[in-house]
């Protein structure tokens, strides 16, 4: 028994760390080439780098502590690894997406490149160029600014490219990175409608949006739209899914026989064929414009209903016409309607039709404090100073909302009138 406890006693002992050898460290401590990682998201794919950053001491580092010519692992300790989330292109060379031990050779006039799919080898003691993914030459650049420790970073950021910057000493390694940015927001897109976005109108509708504005992907887009019009018709998805059928057929036609099947077979409201006759009159076709411009009014005489007819009439021409149904559509208009119109010109410059709008809103709900605020508003950037302080004294004699009030007793000290609570209008 004596022996075994021993021999066991001998064997542990012979498994403690030698106080004479450097080799061993069992304690953590301080790294003197510490661990970084940086990282940039480019449009949807994001690249991250991981390195340790080893410091020149005083030492020469180019063409000496690093020589030219040789492999280096562009860092020190581990391997220097380098991860893109999605397909890339490196100065202009494809790259699929993934993690790569980032190499470099360097050389005094040019720098090589390398990515290995060997991300996991110790520094560059163990590379292989049989694995190499992909090699690119770039220049390298000497700086102004001296950097003690080597850094990445990224410079040049752009919605579809960057350029990532190796910093030591006084040179800088740069190599360009760009993606395709829609190619990445279509496949996030695919995924997202896989899930919760799929199960309503609004996901497909914004994946087709997407791919009618940037003019991408018009196939799978156009049966996104359908989907969307399937679940829920609206004015929007009905007129994007008949933008994306011209696309598709590359004819104008199939956007309106989109048009015509959804609106005869979807339960529409005057507001799709609104949205329809808007679409048929920035297109220049006036009677198909005329005709479901005409519906909506039909099904629902609204001061916006309204407006597109007369805008619709104008167009082709018919400016008595065009006259009398816009007076229709104001003398229709409600309380919101003739104010949100009213601003619309005023902030277009067309301050008499404004002020005409507003006056007409006065008329026809006088005990509102707001349309006299607005009217004044009007008043003012036409430069009636007299109509604008009557009304807008009669605003604050209505006791107006606080919002509605501030604005007024502004453009009143605009004007150079102070107001007082028991002031007359």
């Amino acid at each position: 028994m004596k022996r075994i406890t021993l021999l066991l006693f001998v064997i542990a002992i012979a498994w403690l760390p030698s106080t004479s050898s450097a080799q061993t460290q069992i304690l953590e401590s301080p790294n003197a080439s510490p661990k970084a990682l940086t990282g940039q998201t480019i449009g949807l794919t994001d690249v991250y780098v991981s390195y340790h950053r080893p410091a020149v001491k005083e030492r020469k580092v180019w063409g000496k502590l690093v020589p030219y010519g040789a492999v280096w692992r562009a860092g020190a300790n581990d391997n220097t690894v380098i991860k893109f989330t999605e397909k890339v292109s490196i100065e202009g060379k494809e790259l699929a997406a993934g993690k790569y031990g980032l190499h470099m050779i360097p050389g005094e006039q040019e720098w090589v490149i390398i990515f290995s799919k060997d991300h996991s080898a110790w520094g560059s003691y163990s590379y292989n160029e049989k694995n190499d993914a992909l090699r690119v030459n770039v220049k390298p650049r000497k700086t102004e600014a001296f950097e003690e420790y080597l850094s990445y970073g990224f410079t040049g950021l752009e919605s579809d490219q960057a350029t990532c910057v190796l910093h030591w000493a006084n040179l800088e390694v740069p190599f360009a990175i760009s993606v395709d940015v829609h190619e990445s927001v279509v496949n996030s897109m695919r995924k997202e409608l896989n899930n919760k976005a799929g199960f309503s109108w609004q996901g497909w509708h914004e994946a087709a949006n997407y791919c009618l504005v940037n003019d991408v992907n018009h196939k799978e887009a156009l049966q996104w739209a359908s989907r969307s019009v399937f679940s829920t018709p609206t004015p929007q998805n009905m007129v994007v899914k008949a933008k994306l059928a011209a696309k598709v057929k590359g004819d104008q036609k199939a956007a309106w026989k989109t048009l015509e099947k959804d609106l005869e077979a979807m339960p529409c409201t005057w507001k799709e064929y609104n949205a329809a006759a808007t679409y048929a009159m920035q297109e220049g076709e006036y009677d198909k414009a005329f005709s479901w411009s005409d519906q909506a009014v039909a099904m629902n005489p609204t001061m916006t209903a309204m407006m597109t007819k007369a805008k619709i009439m104008k167009a082709k021409g018919d400016k008595k016409g065009a006259e009398k149904a816009y007076e229709a559509a104001i003398d229709k208009g409600s309380n919101g309607e003739l104010n949100n119109y009213g601003y619309q010109l005023l902030f277009s410059g067309k301050t008499e039709k404004a002020i005409k709008v507003f006056e007409a809103n006065v008329d026809k709900h006088p005990e509102d404090p707001n349309v006299w605020d607005s009217l004044g508003e009007a008043y003012v950037a036409a430069g009636e100073k007299e109509k604008a302080v009557k009304v807008l004294k009669k605003s604050l004699s209505l006791n107006p909302p606080p919002n509605v009030k501030a604005n007024s007793l502004k453009l009143l000290a605009q004007l150079g009138i102070e107001y007082e609570a028991s002031t007359k209008p």
